[in-house]
């Protein structure tokens, strides 16, 4: 089943460029929240310390908090939401002056046809960018509280987690 994207976009928009776009930007933002990982290893490093090549784990080493090592991994998705106001904005402007076709889609049988055009990938794409932070969410919390050695975990990650999400911290 092939989709045609150019039924979703103001006429003379082009659909690969915005699709390309689009992905470039999701692509980016998913490197960017590999940072995780990064503050996870720099944490885990941090319970041990070397003693003739062997790794002893500090008297009392614990492991900072899920939500401290993901800080703002996730706010690429965040961004690229955000950009999609800007994105239905100008899909609905191209109507008034790149095309010029507002009064044409505004007389079109289906009465739908103007704002099909303006918020299908926009929202998509903001539908998207909430999908893939929560299944990266979902992930990395599991890396951590797998990988993790089970005396190094604090307690209550979870509760944690949807604490500061609840509280907008």
């Amino acid at each position: 089943m092939k989709i045609e994207f150019s039924k979703y976009v103001p006429v003379g928009i082009s659909h690969r460029e915005e699709v390309q776009w689009i992905g470039t930007a999701l692509l980016l933002a998913f490197f960017y929240s590999l940072k995780f990982f990064i503050a996870y290893g720099q944490g885990y490093n941090a319970l041990f310390y070397r003693q003739n090549s062997q790794k002893i784990f500090f008297q009392d080493a614990y492991m900072p908090d899920f939500v401290v090592l993901l800080g703002h991994s996730l706010t690429g998705f965040a961004i690229i939401a955000l950009t999609m106001l800007g994105l239905i904005a100008y899909h609905y402007a191209f109507h008034y002056q790149g095309s010029k076709s507002i009064y044409l889609m505004k007389r079109l049988p289906s009465r739908w046809e103007l704002w099909r055009r303006c918020l299908s990938i926009p929202l998509t794409t903001m539908l998207l960018c909430l999908l893939l932070s929560i299944l990266l969410l979902l992930i990395y919390y599991a890396f951590y509280m797998l990988i993790t050695p089970a005396q190094c975990l604090p307690p209550a990650q979870w509760q944690t987690l949807w604490q500061v999400w609840m509280g907008g911290i």
